[in-house]
This record gives C-alpha cells, structure tokens and sequence, in this order.
C-alpha cells in the first residue's frame, strides 16, 4: 500500500486551543453577520482608515489649534458669566432700567456691547 495515507493520519485530532478561541470569537461574530451590522462595523473601519490617510502634519496642528482657540473661548466665556453671576448676587435690589442704562457709561460695558454687535454682524453676513 504504497502512496496510501496511514489510518493515523485520517483519525480526527481533539480540538486545539486555537480552534476553540477561533469557533468563540466566529459564535460571537455572527449574529453581527445575520443583522448585517458586521457590514456597518467594517466600512466604520475602512473611514477611519481613509481619515487617518488623509490627515498629515499639517492638519493635526490646525486641528490642533482650532481646539486650543475653542477651549480658551469656552474658558474666557465661563470666567466671564461666573463673575457677572458673582457681582449680580451680591447685588441686594436689582438693577433699574436706570443703572442698566448707566452701564453702558462703563467703558468695559461699551466694549463687551460692541463685541457683541460685532459679532453678530458677522453672523449676519455669512447667512
């Protein structure tokens, strides 16, 4: 019986650790098949693939600076309404018509009215 393969060979191996953490992982992996979202999770990796293809140096430091202008921004804007919240509570009547009106004397009053408008007439002009 040469050529003939030997009756060992043909007997069925007992199942490696390998075999067993691959049929885990399949069992696991396929109701995502039978939903199709396993579809919606590989063309999530194929974008951030792409994205991480396209962003270089450059754009991470824009990226970058875009983030530090928006947390100053956020930062300047809460220091701002904690104090204007401060010196408002400490106030034991509020304002009159009157006192809102002298406000506007104040030259920091003037300049945060007029960033503002300013700001709002830029807004105007993108729309």
């Amino acid at each position: 019986m040469e050529g003939s393969i030997p009756e060992d060979s043909c007997a069925s191996t007992a199942p490696t650790e390998h075999d067993i953490a691959l049929q885990a992982l399949l069992n696991k992996l396929q109701p995502l098949v039978d939903s199709g979202r396993l579809d919606n999770v590989i063309d999530l990796i194929s974008v951030t693939s792409h994205a991480i293809d396209l962003i270089d140096v450059a754009m991470v430091e824009k990226l970058a600076g875009l983030f530090d202008q928006a947390t100053s921004v956020s930062w300047e804007l809460g220091n701002a309404l904690r104090m204007a919240k401060a010196q408002t509570r400490a106030q034991t009547t509020p304002d009159s018509l009157y006192g809102l009106l002298m406000l506007l004397r104040e030259p920091d009053t003037r300049r945060g009215v007029g960033l503002v408008l300013r700001t709002l007439n830029v807004i105007g002009r993108q729309l």
